[in-house]
């Protein structure tokens, strides 16, 4: 009776474990069959965002729209604020496959095109002179005689040795350019950081300790003052930007200072300096004790220190010496490539396979260069509109 007992117990047990182990495959074969569930993707599409709809300004968003710049006409539609759904995209897991799918539609790449077809073209006469001058493959691959024998020295033909030996060094000077790009824009960036917040500083302790016993002077000196502080990153950007969106700035102090101020600021000779003055001034009249007057003042100077690094950014760009010598390496580099590279593709027909390996190393190598270029001057791909619309909200809450 016991050994029947025990059989038993040991029968119920084993069926257990059985619909236990039948459980757990069924649940991993419908999770390798369904889809993953995606919990951060339910409230994004509750609040209206879609996964694949372009950001506002961006390329995608020309892309969309059937336009398709690139050069300097691109660079307004790289001036990029990332939300939380631009987040989640940048790290998706198709990233890679995205960013290989718009290689040849992206902006830099389009506008390598003169370069890339330079060293392509060197490669295709190598090709044609050592085929006409040594020999060929017909369609049959069969060697042809050649159509006018020339001496081996004037086959088109470099050691790989050489470029072997230099890459190294162009490496380097490669690295070194784009990081002082970089730091270039890293800098701009983090000066119209300091404009932001010392605008929202001055603002804050302006409504926080004004004394007015009218409350209508009141907010006349505080709407007057926060005026006033939009007009200096405004007045910073029209400073730095295309001559070409005067209209559009001049047009924006009229309706913020008004048909009979705003030539004080539209006139000036500097305005982001007048901009400051206007400021000093509205912040003078405010009734604020001294002290805290001095210490508001002290967000004053530091406006005039991030303007001041804004204006040395744009004047003074990466040495000249350093940025052709640079690119004179990499240009004769890449042309002179299809001749050290002619013999390793021997074994394709007529070495025809050199063309695309060429061109494909010319828009990566290229790139790299003219990624610099564009990062050299970062004013005109940073987002500067965003960046005082978001100081004309924040004032615009203060005082309220």
């Amino acid at each position: 009776t016991r050994r029947s007992s025990d059989l038993r117990a040991l029968r119920s047990d084993h069926d257990d474990r059985s619909q236990l182990s039948m459980l757990g495959l069924l649940t991993l074969a419908s999770a390798l069959v369904a889809p993953p569930l995606r919990p951060t993707l339910a409230p994004r599409r509750a609040a209206g965002f879609h996964m694949n709809a372009p950001r506002p300004g961006s390329l995608k968003e020309a892309y969309s729209q059937g336009i398709r710049p690139y050069g300097e006409e691109s660079r307004r539609y790289r001036r990029t604020v990332y939300r939380h759904e631009d987040w989640l995209k940048h790290r998706s897991e198709t990233r890679l496959l995205r960013n290989l799918k718009g290689t040849f539609t992206s902006g830099v790449v389009r506008s390598l095109v003169t370069e890339v077809a330079a060293v392509v073209l060197v490669g295709l006469l190598v090709i044609v002179w050592n085929s006409a001058a040594f020999g060929y493959y017909g369609l049959d691959n069969v060697l042809q005689p050649a159509l006018f024998p020339a001496p081996e020295y004037l086959r088109l033909q470099l050691p790989i040795a050489i470029f072997t030996i230099s890459s190294p060094a162009l490496g380097l000077l490669l690295v070194f350019r784009t990081n002082s790009s970089y730091q270039r824009w890293l800098e701009a960036r983090r000066a119209w950081g300091r404009v932001v917040s010392h605008c929202r500083n001055i603002m804050r302790q302006a409504v926080l300790w004004h004394e007015a016993p009218d409350e209508g002077a009141s907010a006349s000196g505080l709407e007057e003052l926060g005026i006033c502080v939009w007009a200096f990153p405004r007045a910073l950007w029209a400073h730095l930007a295309d001559p070409a969106k005067e209209p559009k700035f001049a047009a924006e102090v009229r309706s913020a200072f008004g048909d009979e101020a705003a030539p004080s600021l539209l006139e000036a000779r500097h305005r982001p300096l007048r901009a400051l003055h206007l400021l000093s001034g509205a912040m003078d009249r405010l009734p604020i004790d001294e002290k805290k007057k001095v210490e508001m003042d002290k967000s004053v100077i530091l406006l005039g220190d991030a303007c001041e690094t804004c204006e040395r950014i744009f004047a003074n760009p990466v040495p000249l010496v350093y940025t052709r010598h640079t690119a004179r390496f990499l240009s004769l580099w890449l042309l002179l490539l299809p001749l050290g590279l002619y013999d390793a593709f021997g074994n394709t027909w007529n070495h025809l396979g050199l063309l695309p390996a060429v061109a494909v190393m010319s828009i990566f190598l290229f790139g790299i260069e003219e990624l610099a270029v564009q990062l050299e001057e970062p004013f005109s791909i940073l987002p500067l509109e965003a960046l005082c619309n978001d100081v004309g909200e924040k004032i615009g809450r203060a005082h309220v």
